[in-house]
C-alpha cells in the first residue's frame, strides 16, 4: 500500500522541519516555503493532505488553501497557525473549508491524529473521485432548512431563495429548534450563534456529531475568534457569514450549501469530510448530553 502524502507550508524553515519529523515515517512528505511552489505541486501531484500557516509573506495560507480546494477538491485542508485572526477564521472557513484549523504551538499527538484521519479521508475522496458513477434517481423528500435566528431578515433571505425547493422552519428559540430536530434530519441549519439567552454552539456541535451530512452556516454579529476556531473543528460550520451580510451574498452561499448537501448525499463517502473533532469544554459536553437525551425522548414521543 503506497504512503499517503503531505503537502507542508510555511515561510519559516525551521517549523517545515519540526512538522517533518512528525511524519517522517508512514507519509511521503513535500514541503517549502513558497506557496507559488506549493500550488504547482498540488496541480502536478497527488496530494492527501496539505497543511499551512497562515500568515506568510507571499500568500495568506487562507488564499492558498482556496486555491488548492480548486485544484485537488479531494486533498485535505489544514491550516496551522501561531494566530488567533478573525479574518484568517472567517477565510479559512468561507475560502479554504478547511478540516481542522490548528494552533501553535502545537501538541505533536493532536497533529500526527488530525493529519492521520485527514488522509484516510483522502485516500476515500480521490477513490469517489475517480469513479464516474452518479447519484441516485431515488425518490427523496424536500431537503429541510431550518433557521434559528431571530432576525426576520434572515428568515426573509431563506426563504427567498431556497423556498421553492426546500421545507423551511423557523425556530425563534432552542425549544423550538429542538423540536424540529427530533422530527427528523436537517439539510442546511442557518443559525446565529445565539437563541435569546441561549448560546446554541453546542447544538450546532451536536447536529453535525448525529448527521454529518447537514449543512452549517453561522450568520451573527458574534466576532470571538477562538468560539469560531471550536467551530470549524466540532462542528464543521461551513460559512460563517458576519452580520449585516447583504442579500447577495447571503443568497450565494445558501445555493451553495444547498448543492453541497445534494453532493454529500449522493456520495455518503463525502460525509467523512465533515467529521468533528470531540467537543471539548466541559459545560458543553453536559449540554450537548442533556440535548440528545431530550431529542431522543421527543423522537420516541413522536414516534409513538
Amino acid at each position: 500500500m503506497s504512503k499517503p502524502t503531505l503537502l507542508l507550508i510555511d515561510d519559516e524553515e525551521r517549523i517545515l522541519r519540526s512538522l517533518r519529523m512528525l511524519f517522517f515515517v508512514g507519509y511521503r512528505v513535500h514541503m517549502t516555503t513558497d506557496p507559488h511552489e506549493a500550488i504547482r505541486i498540488l496541480r502536478e501531484e497527488k496530494i492527501h493532505v496539505v497543511v499551512s500557516d497562515q500568515r506568510m509573506p507571499v500568500m495568506q495560507g487562507s488564499e492558498l488553501l482556496r486555491i488548492a480546494r480548486e485544484t485537488s477538491p479531494a486533498t485535505m485542508r489544514i491550516l496551522l497557525t501561531g494566530y488567533s485572526d478573525l479574518d484568517a477564521s472567517i477565510a479559512s472557513v468561507n475560502e479554504g473549508e478547511v478540516f481542522r484549523y490548528l494552533m501553535k504551538p502545537w501538541n505533536a499527538e493532536e497533529v500526527k491524529s488530525v493529519v492521520a484521519e485527514a488522509a484516510a479521508i483522502a485516500e476515500a475522496s480521490f477513490a469517489v473521485q475517480s469513479h464516474t458513477e452518479t447519484a441516485s434517481d431515488v425518490a427523496i423528500a424536500k431537503p429541510r432548512v431550518l433557521i434559528m435566528d431571530h432576525d426576520e431578515t434572515t428568515a426573509r433571505t431563506v426563504h427567498e431563495t431556497l423556498g421553492d425547493r426546500c421545507e423551511i422552519v423557523w425556530a425563534s428559540d432552542a425549544q423550538h429548534a429542538m423540536e424540529e430536530l427530533a422530527k427528523q434530519d436537517i439539510s442546511v441549519v442557518v443559525s446565529d450563534l445565539m437563541l435569546g439567552e441561549t448560546n446554541v454552539g453546542y447544538i450546532l456541535k451536536t447536529i453535525k456529531q448525529l448527521n454529518p451530512q447537514t449543512q452549517c452556516i453561522v450568520v451573527t454579529t458574534f466576532n470571538d475568534t477562538s468560539r469560531l476556531i471550536d467551530l470549524i473543528n466540532q462542528a464543521q460550520i461551513t460559512r460563517f457569514l458576519p452580520k449585516p451580510v447583504s442579500k447577495g451574498i447571503f443568497a450565494r452561499n445558501l445555493e451553495s450549501m444547498l448543492e453541497r448537501f445534494h453532493m454529500v448525499r449522493s456520495q455518503p463517502v463525502l460525509q467523512k469530510r465533515q467529521a468533528v473533532a470531540p467537543i471539548s469544554d466541559p459545560q458543553e459536553q453536559v449540554q450537548a448530553g442533556n440535548f440528545m437525551g431530550m431529542l431522543g425522548r421527543l423522537r420516541a414521543r413522536i414516534g409513538a
